[in-house]
């Protein structure tokens, strides 16, 4: 089970989806990443790509978010997600697209463009060759183009996994590190 954290929902507990590729970002973490970003959550679209259980998405509702649009791949943890909003009862404002993550910069009807995106995918995609890490960091671009002015992308890593030749493309990109984590994230400038 998962603890939400702060705002409406605090101290809620959700079920986590009993699929070996899901690994929540720790409490700790994901405190320490809202308290950063709380400005920017209030009223925001919110998408939460490679959902796995959903707790960023509704960490943001919980603390203010509009709207939250969940991308999950996996059938079952995309299950958990929608039985996670029916018990918090966020049905109205939060979605759950069972889909590949990649197809999203092409995809049409996902509703407004996102002021805060939330980008999790498996930790192997970083570690394993065969052109996954550099698919994974093109969609982290791909999906930083499509924020709202002022808008930001956070992506979850396994500690200092990311290069001075991945990151050289977004300047202004942060880091914060946790244990064995690393959260990313780029704010996109104002039009």
């Amino acid at each position: 089970m998962l603890r939400i954290t702060a705002g409406e929902f605090r101290g809620r507990r959700l079920k986590v989806p009993k699929v070996e590729a899901t690994r929540p970002l720790v409490e700790r973490a994901r405190e320490g990443l809202f308290n950063h970003l709380q400005e920017l959550v209030n009223d925001a679209v919110v998408w939460d790509v490679y959902a796995g259980s959903g707790i960023l998405g509704f960490e943001a509702l919980s603390r203010g978010a509009k709207a939250v649009l969940a991308v999950e791949f996996s059938r079952e943890a995309a299950l958990q997600i929608e039985e996670n909003a029916d018990l918090l009862q966020v049905k109205a404002a939060h979605r759950c697209l069972r889909g590949d993550a990649y197809r999203l910069p092409n995809m049409k009807g996902l509703g407004p463009a996102p002021d805060l995106v939330f980008f999790d995918p498996p930790y192997d995609d970083f570690r394993k060759g065969g052109g996954r890490r550099e698919k994974v960091w093109q969609l982290f671009l791909d999906l930083a183009k499509l924020t709202t002015p002022g808008g930001c992308v956070v992506v979850h890593t396994p500690r200092g996994i990311l290069v001075e030749r991945e990151t050289a493309a977004l300047p202004g990109l942060e880091r914060r590190d946790y244990s064995n984590t690393s959260l990313y994230w780029w704010h996109k400038p104002q039009a």
